[in-house]
């Protein structure tokens, strides 16, 4: 899911470089990623990997096997061709700046969420994009933008992906604590997509402290089905989205995710 202006605006190459596995013999905390993260398995952490593209939404705009999707006047790359032609570090660079090798300017890809991503989660996506078999058709050309694209550019309505990972660098949900942080995390990756780096809302979403009129069972159905309070039915974009993505999310990341929307929704506004 992402903000209003993908209605004009979707993805360009996106994917993520894996980091050195953590010395198991290091005395420092393991690092906030979500279930599974830290499998060393090939297979177990090409598994996560794949969840974790569901969770973060990639099939949403590079299609359901992630051959790639024209998006108005963009064309989300074919991953599965694609991938191949990147190393690790580039592929890393893409994710978290949003500027590929060739310096070209990317339009709409959320790497302002993905430049938040632990390493081991990282490490796991990637591990799964590079089990991909390629097929489908090799990755389009861009459109030319429309004239009234082209004034919401002009006028900053619209940015380049460099800018929208610039300007949310310093941003995040308030932090409340080691006992919120996988919460918080998860908020950051996913939540913040349409919510606000900071969950404050957005043009057409609220701020998430409305999550402190949830209970646990309610939170449930909205993650998995996409239902307010009372069964109260939501915009179909959430509906889509709880559905299709946070419902893959394991029992325990819901709970954290609960958690910390709860905590933040209690704190002073």
């Amino acid at each position: 899911m992402r903000q209003w202006m993908l209605a004009t605006l979707m993805c360009a190459v996106a994917a993520c470089a894996p980091d050195s596995p953590q010395d198991s013999t290091s005395s420092e905390p393991p690092p906030i990623a979500f279930d599974g993260a830290l499998a060393q398995q090939a297979a177990a952490k090409a598994a996560h990997g794949k969840r974790i593209a569901d969770v973060l939404g990639c099939t949403g705009c590079h299609g359901k096997d992630l051959q790639g999707e024209r998006f108005h006047e963009l064309y989300a790359s074919n991953l599965t061709r694609d991938v191949a032609n990147y190393t690790d570090q580039q592929l890393e660079h893409v994710l978290r700046v949003g500027v590929p090798p060739t310096g070209r300017e990317l339009w709409g890809m959320p790497s302002e969420l993905f430049q938040h991503l632990s390493a081991p989660d990282m490490a796991a996506l990637i591990a799964h994009l590079r089990t991909l078999p390629a097929g489908g058709k090799p990755t389009q050309q861009p459109l030319p933008f429309p004239p009234e694209v082209q004034q919401m550019i002009a006028k900053g309505e619209i940015k380049p992906t460099a800018a929208t990972v610039r300007e949310a660098k310093a941003l995040g949900p308030v932090h409340l604590g080691s006992t919120y942080e996988l919460g918080r995390y998860i908020s950051r990756v996913t939540c913040a997509e349409c919510h606000g780096p900071e969950l404050k809302g957005g043009r057409e979403t609220p701020d998430l402290v409305v999550a402190g009129a949830y209970s646990r069972d309610e939170f449930e159905q909205l993650m998995v089905e996409g239902t307010g309070t009372g069964g109260r039915k939501l915009k179909p974009m959430m509906e889509g989205v709880s559905k299709g993505r946070f419902s893959k999310m394991t029992a325990g990341e819901r709970n954290a995710l609960y958690a910390y929307l709860k905590a933040r929704a209690q704190q002073p506004q």
